[in-house]
């Protein structure tokens, strides 16, 4: 469900922006409730629970412009289950709130254009890049502008942006770009073409297709960057849909040391293994997910999984 409410918005920052007087403001979000349990080969076992809000708040200025702005809180129930960036609040740090994203919106017909800080992913499966929507607070997200849409039957998306990291770490820098094509209804393909510059730089490219006939789905993304040595990275995910409600998962991957960019893929940097998961939607706005993550480090093989459960309510 959303709510529409009348503010006013004054004094919204990205960079230098001066007072803005908007009209109403679409207030959305979500919270959520996760279980985790961490384990890794000679390496004494974690767990606790996660609780995160999350609320965003949009406000139309006219003629497709509008502001919008979010609110991130997370509260751990002990440290090193975060979803922040422990380097900028401390390893110690359990509780974090931050006006995280921020910026301005300009929608078209085709196409909408985002630009302010905000969350990203490159690649069809986040394969070569991510900061994703389930980051919360400072230091989590990008500075920059997104581009997503369609332009005749082409899908595009675009990325130009900045890290926004913690003091004394290196500001990378992400430019991308895929497009995408349907020559049937059931079946879509895409060519990513993408730049990280690091403390050195690495060129990416990626191909994707999703193909989903009925009840049953695949996407395979595959990526190459063009580093020497450990450049490769596949991920390849089944789902079947039992229900309107309930979808099963598996997926396969792997990440080599340079295969991404800047070891940000939503995959695990130096790792391979496989995702089982299950989403259940409760009722319209309450939805469950199981996923368990068995891995090993490609460099000695060594076993690592992850179990979450999460219990997420949207309004």
């Amino acid at each position: 469900m959303k709510k529409r409410i009348a503010l006013l918005l004054v004094g919204l920052s990205l960079g230098t922006v001066p007072a803005v007087y908007a009209g109403p403001v679409q207030i959305t979000g979500d919270v959520s409730l996760k279980y985790e349990r961490d384990t890794a080969d000679q390496e004494p076992d974690s767990s606790g629970l996660i609780s995160t809000l999350k609320l965003m708040g949009e406000a139309d200025l006219g003629s497709g412009w509008a502001l919008y702005a979010r609110l991130g809180v997370q509260t751990l129930s002990r440290p090193w289950l975060e979803d922040f960036n422990r380097d900028y609040y401390g390893a110690d740090e359990k509780s974090v709130a931050a006006l995280d994203q921020f910026g301005l919106l300009f929608k078209d017909k085709d196409l909408t254009y985002k630009l302010g800080r905000q969350d990203v992913t490159v690649g069809t499966t986040a394969l070569l890049y991510a900061r994703p929507d389930s980051n919360v607070g400072r230091k989590a997200f990008v500075d920059g502008l997104s581009v997503t849409g369609t332009l005749g039957d082409t899908e595009i998306s675009a990325l130009l942006a900045k890290e926004d990291n913690a003091a004394g770490a290196y500001e990378g820098k992400i430019y991308a770009v895929r497009t995408g094509f349907n020559p049937r209804e059931d079946f879509n393909w895409g060519l990513t073409l993408a730049r990280y510059k690091g403390e050195t730089g690495t060129n990416h490219w990626a191909v994707d297709g999703t193909y989903k006939p009925g009840r049953h789905g695949l996407t395979a993304e595959y990526t190459q960057s063009s580093s020497d040595t450990a450049n490769k990275a596949h991920a390849v995910t089944w789902s079947y849909d039992a229900d309107a409600r309930t979808v099963f998962s598996l997926t396969n991957f792997r990440v080599e040391e340079n295969g991404d960019m800047g070891g940000q893929s939503d995959f695990d940097n130096g790792n391979r293994g496989w995702y089982y998961g299950l989403t259940h939607q409760v009722r319209e706005d309450i939805n469950l997910e199981l996923v368990y993550k068995d891995q090993r480090l490609l460099s000695d093989g060594s076993k690592n999984s992850i179990l979450e459960a999460t219990l997420s309510y949207a309004f």
